[in-house]
């Protein structure tokens, strides 16, 4: 299956071979372009591309090896019939202007460059196909991931991506091999030490404590540069698979926002909980107090996530309550209009809601002291009250999971999870491990590669295959065994 760049870019892909240790054929296209970069256990084998730039001969006169004029001749040769099989480095040497060991140093050039090239692209798809690879070329060489990934973060101008991911998030340091030391600068290695430092810290409070949060201060971009290497390099990696209750309570009063403006529930007055009579300066500050919590940026969610999609909505129709209600005149025609208060019916519901949440909220409680029994007599509770929310169904879920009497209702209501939100690959790792406890370590690993093609930056779930394959790899065979003799 393809991915699109846009949500997935390409320098996540190099993420997962360098930690996997893949081999396979990357295929990127991009319009009428197209790239081929193949991979041997974790290490770049080779790349091919059909932009003319990324060319070998263009390469060699770059690189002054060859200049234009015996470049042209060369191509000229090559159309010759007799000689349309030859490459152009191979026609070079015939012609005895390259030696081979430039040859092999120009062609390293070009499969660097193709790879490195690949970073900055933001449109057009990839697939990788795991594989060993058949590559087209007598040459294959083994350069270290580790060496181009540093290349490739330099040509990214554009973190937007990864600020959007990780700014709300806590980094967490990993072992650093000694392949990778020898890649780092002394500033990079400095700011992995920083971030020993920091526990459960937020990479939004590390800058602030850094003094880089200005975003027109220029160590911004290089702290992001230096914190995406590092990510990349899978030497810092970010918490992921945790029940934030201030964040859960934000997710669900989107959805209940979006739920009431769908059915014209509330008036703009109500959507930003202000009085008909309330100043402007009391209009801007409920305004800037909601953007604080609803505002997409805020939300760490896929950015196509059911989520995302309905937070878009709730603040668009948020900025429109804030234009007419902060300008006199569009006010006075929106109350000259008249607007519909919320009914009755929508009080209650919105009662029943909060008594749901507050129940979601203790059981989180007695989830984390690990009291399991209590945690599921009160989901069941919230479920029955609201049976929409996905986040309740799973944390059902992971608490009767860890009551061996309650492991089929687990697996129940842990589908149910991830049938209200497809997008959300949580709910898929939970269900792997309830049957990794259950050892049916197939139905697991299932699911584990089921949630890694949600998201294929999922590291436990990642983590998780690469337990089970360790657990089912055939032993070693040693060199030499006495037992081989009769």
């Amino acid at each position: 299956m393809a991915n699109a760049i846009e949500k997935y870019p390409v320098p996540l892909i190099f993420k997962k071979i360098l930690k996997d240790q893949l081999s396979g054929q990357l295929i990127i296209t991009s319009g009428d372009t197209r790239k081929d970069i193949y991979f041997v256990k974790g290490r770049l084998g080779f790349a091919a591309s059909t932009i003319e730039e990324e060319r070998l001969g263009e390469i060699l006169v770059s690189m002054g090896t060859i200049n234009r004029p015996q470049l042209e001749k060369v191509l000229d040769i090559k159309k010759n019939p007799s000689y349309q099989n030859y490459r152009i480095g191979e026609l070079l040497v015939k012609a005895k202007k390259l030696d081979k060991r430039d040859f092999y140093y120009a062609l390293k050039a070009q499969v660097q460059k193709i790879a490195v090239s690949t970073f900055p692209l933001k449109e057009g798809e990839w697939r990788f196909v795991v594989k060993s690879p058949e590559i087209p070329n007598p040459q294959s060489f083994k350069i270290k991931l580790p060496e181009i990934i540093p290349e490739g973060v330099k040509t990214l101008e554009d973190m937007s991506y990864f600020r959007k991911k990780f700014y709300y998030r806590a980094p967490v340091t990993t072992a650093m091999s000694d392949d990778i030391v020898d890649f780092l600068t002394p500033d990079e290695k400095t700011l992995y030490a920083d971030l020993e430092r920091f526990a459960n810290t937020s990479v939004e409070q590390i800058m602030a404590q850094l003094q880089v949060r200005d975003s027109s201060n220029p160590e911004e971009r290089r702290f992001w540069r230096k914190l995406v290497l590092l990510y990349l390099l899978n030497v810092i990696d970010f918490v992921e698979f945790t029940i934030d209750e201030e964040q859960n309570k934000n997710v669900e009063e989107i959805y209940d926002l979006h739920e009431k403006i769908n059915k014209k529930e509330l008036n703009y007055y109500q959507l930003l909980g202000t009085k008909e009579a309330a100043p402007v300066e009391d209009v801007k500050k409920s305004y800037f107090d909601f953007s604080r919590k609803y505002h997409p940026d805020k939300i760490n969610a896929a950015p196509d996530s059911t989520v995302m999609l309905r937070a878009n909505e709730v603040f668009a129709e948020i900025n429109k309550a804030y234009e007419i209600l902060s300008d006199q005149n569009k006010k006075n025609e929106y109350d000259a209009r008249g607007y519909k208060d919320a009914s009755e019916v929508e009080t209650a519901r919105a009662e029943k809601g909060k008594n749901a949440r507050e129940l979601y909220l203790k059981a989180n409680r007695f989830f984390k002291g690990k009291r399991y029994f209590e945690a599921v007599s009160l989901m069941e509770q919230a479920v029955e009250i609201d049976s929409s929310r996905a986040n309740y169904f799973l944390l059902l879920g992971l608490a009767q999971s860890k009551l061996p009497a309650m492991k089929k209702h687990a697996e129940k209501n842990l589908l149910k999870a991830h049938e209200l939100e497809p997008w959300n690959a949580d709910h898929l790792f939970a269900l792997g491990e309830l049957y990794k406890s259950e050892n049916l370590m197939k139905k697991a690993e299932h699911y584990f590669q089921k949630a890694l093609e949600i998201n294929m930056e999922h590291t436990l779930a990642g983590q998780a295959v690469q337990d089970l394959g360790k657990l089912f790899a055939p032993p070693k065979k040693a060199k030499f065994s006495l037992f081989k003799k009769k």
